[in-house]
């Protein structure tokens, strides 16, 4: 499909030069508008809504355009398995999510291990670029980039001469204030702990006598170790084949896919199903052992 990527496919890191990301794009008129103005460089959509993907690929097929991708998938993990260091030039961030309630606020796109790590894969002298009309939301991340400590900071609030969106001079003409920030890197980060998985080659399948032990397994959810939880659901029967649900949380990355237990000659195998489409970490491998030592009687 032009101008998407599927990331579980890919192979990492990401060589694109001249990169600029933007995150949560939203309908992409954005991002079609740079990559239109900059034909010599390379652009990235950061998004998880499926109709904004839509909608962002209709125009890049509309206009042909060669320069720009997208990806589905949270900003964080984009970050962490796509790029490596020093290899992105600007990163957008137009009115993020302030999730204002404070139970919520571990899911702001500005919080310190997120920008922690697009410090890390932001070249030096490049720059985070992000409007908000939120001030506390503002706060915060001015707060989290001091605890980064990587960034020049500069704040100015937009002005009706400003280059603006359509939506952005309505609400000035409203009488909001809307804030710009720009983070420019001028050192590496302070280390500050944040989710780490480990990407592998290979998932190895795993072999038991029998599966006397499934029906204790499903519908439950087990804590495999700290950062690992798995959750079992349906299972579907073929003969003597059984097709597991699952859902592995691992450090916070989450996927669901299929386990297929394959009847064998001297006894079954436990694989990630042909049909499900997976990141391969060494979560699932240490999911296949967990879930073979508790269906063998």
């Amino acid at each position: 499909m032009q101008g998407y990527l599927n990331y579980k496919r890919l192979k990492k890191p990401l060589l694109l030069p001249n990169l600029t990301v933007e995150i949560g794009f939203g309908n992409g008129e954005f991002l079609t508008r740079m990559a239109l103005e900059h034909p010599e460089r390379h652009f990235l959509g950061i998004e998880l809504s499926g109709i904004s993907i839509e909608k962002l690929l209709r125009e890049i097929r509309r206009r042909d355009l060669r320069n720009v991708y997208c990806v589905r998938l949270d900003a964080y993990w984009a970050f962490y398995l796509l790029f490596a260091d020093e290899s992105v030039e600007t990163i957008y961030m137009n009115y993020p999510d302030p999730w204002f309630k404070k139970r919520h606020h571990k899911r702001r796109l500005t919080r310190p291990e997120n920008l922690y790590l697009f410090a890390r894969r932001l070249r030096t002298g490049g720059e985070i670029r992000l409007r908000t009309d939120d001030r506390p939301f503002l706060d915060y991340t001015l707060e989290a980039a001091r605890e980064v400590e990587a960034f020049e900071v500069s704040v100015e609030t937009l002005r009706p001469t400003s280059p603006l969106t359509k939506y952005e001079a309505k609400w000035l003409a409203r009488g909001k204030t809307l804030w710009a920030l720009v983070l420019k890197k001028i050192r590496p980060p302070r280390e500050i702990p944040h989710p780490r998985i480990e990407e592998v080659q290979e998932v190895f399948p795993v072999r038991v006598p029998d599966i006397t032990g499934l029906p204790m397994v499903l519908q439950k959810t087990f804590r495999l170790r700290e950062g690992l939880i798995l959750r079992t659901f349906r299972v579907w029967e073929h003969g003597e084949d059984r097709l597991l649900e699952v859902l592995l949380s691992e450090e916070g990355y989450v996927q669901k896919f299929f386990v297929f237990i394959r009847r064998r000659p001297d006894g079954y195998q436990l694989d990630v199903s042909g049909f499900s489409e997976v990141l391969k970490t060494r979560g699932i491998q240490e999911m296949l052992e967990f879930l073979a030592e508790r269906v063998k009687g």
